[in-house]
């Protein structure tokens, strides 16, 4: 077998890179150019590997963006449990500030991920992205959230006032939206370049948000 035959069929395994790297390399080129500009030698030189390990590991560029959606969310998901498990060891009067301030950092943990997610929700995405979106990702942890508010009494439902999960629906969404487009929000505030102001802000408003006053 030839070098260039080898290098269309399955990588040596010693050209295996590491999977996370490649990840990253994904979500990163999905982040810029979108799901269907995205080509997977794009992918592919920016991971530093060759392109046939994408197609060996996960069969197509959909292959590929499941692996991104499906680590994203198990990782999300996990965080989302540590710290509302933890909030649920706090005074009450702390819990709500706590869980949106832990929401807040795993957003902006994120921003090419929440870029991805406004790109492919407000686009004609496939019905099958839409769902593995939906369901992978944005209803287990929406639910779960709302599940652990209700619980610990810091949401509920009134006569006259929001429907609660559209009031974090809303709160998810914006922290998102300003997760992805870096500075641009700060330009019609005094915050700057204070990350950390922006941070406590934001949190302090899906406070609000979430009590609806």
């Amino acid at each position: 077998m030839t070098p260039a035959e080898r290098q269309r069929g399955r990588p040596r395994k010693g050209d295996e890179h590491d999977t996370e790297s490649l990840l990253e390399a994904a979500l990163a080129s999905f982040a810029e150019h979108g799901f269907d500009k995205t080509p997977l030698r794009l992918i592919a030189t920016r991971a530093g590997v060759d392109v046939a390990l994408i197609s060996y590991r996960y069969g197509s560029k959909f292959g590929l963006w499941k692996a991104v959606v499906t680590s994203v969310a198990e990782e999300s998901i996990q965080q989302t449990e540590d710290f509302l498990r933890h909030a649920e060891t706090l005074p009450i009067d702390q819990r709500l500030q706590f869980i949106c301030t832990s929401l807040v950092a795993d957003i902006f943990q994120r921003p090419a991920f929440a870029k991805v997610l406004l790109s492919e929700i407000i686009s004609n995405i496939s019905p099958e992205r839409k769902e593995l979106i939906s369901g992978t990702l944005m209803k287990p942890t929406h639910d779960l959230i709302m599940s652990s508010l209700r619980k610990m009494g810091l949401i509920r439902d009134k006569d006259g006032q929001p429907d609660p999960g559209l009031s974090l629906t809303i709160a998810i969404a914006s922290t998102g939206l300003i997760s992805s487009t870096g500075n641009f929000a700060t330009l019609f505030t005094g915050i700057g370049d204070d990350r950390q102001k922006l941070h406590e802000d934001l949190a302090k408003l899906l406070c609000r948000i979430l009590k609806q006053n």
